[in-house]
């Protein structure tokens, strides 16, 4: 049975490599706009825009994805269902928690088949105090149907984006990282493998 997980394309960092890890330089992207993002808190009268925007959110708040059932550099994967964007385990020693802020969430076409997906970060810690942590990037297809989570990518520990995470029009996801020297866009696609290579591959 195959899998798909999100991989990343084009070249490798010089020294640092994450399941591929790569810089968007000399990667000439079909051009993106800027993400929609809307406040689904607030209580006026939703535009069918927002409305249906606002929908997809709280299906993604609540929806089923695959974790790292640990913080190792080659972990298994399990599901967990979210309830208003967290998940808790009952021993209090697993936390999963989406990133709910404008720029860590977007919405797109990441297969081409006209049907409308999503890529979201989430958090995993080991403790409630956050000192164990680690930051994933995922993608949730045929949001509105069948919603089907993809095997995440390990984005690092504490991250922090220089402007908000993208799909473009070829359906890949752009994540835009602000480090103390410099911004690195990494670029992130879909691939197709067993499961048994993909465990192999994680970082």
């Amino acid at each position: 049975m195959k899998k798909q997980f999100l991989t990343q394309m084009g070249l490798p960092l010089v020294a640092v490599i994450f399941l591929g890890s790569v810089t968007a330089q000399g990667l000439k992207a079909i051009a993106e706009a800027e993400p929609i993002w809307y406040n689904c808190l607030t209580r006026e009268v939703f535009t069918p825009e927002k409305q249906a925007w606002c929908d997809r959110w709280k299906i993604l708040q609540n929806g089923t994805y695959l974790v790292p059932s640990s913080l190792d550099l080659n972990p298994q994967y399990i599901k967990v269902t979210l309830k208003n964007g967290r998940y808790q385990q009952e021993d209090g020693k697993f936390f999963v928690e989406l990133v709910n802020q404008k720029g860590w969430m977007t919405l797109g076409d990441l297969n081409n088949d006209g049907k409308k997906d999503a890529a979201v970060i989430f958090g995993v810690a080991l403790d409630p105090n956050g000192k164990s942590v680690a930051t994933y990037l995922t993608a949730m297809l045929d949001v509105d149907s069948k919603p089907r989570a993809l095997i995440p990518v390990r984005l690092g520990e504490r991250i922090i984006l220089n402007g908000p995470i993208m799909l473009n029009q070829a359906g890949a996801i752009t994540v835009p990282f602000l480090t103390s020297k410099e911004v690195i866009n990494r670029v992130y696609v879909m691939h197709e493998a067993l499961k048994e290579n993909i465990l192999k591959q994680q970082p």
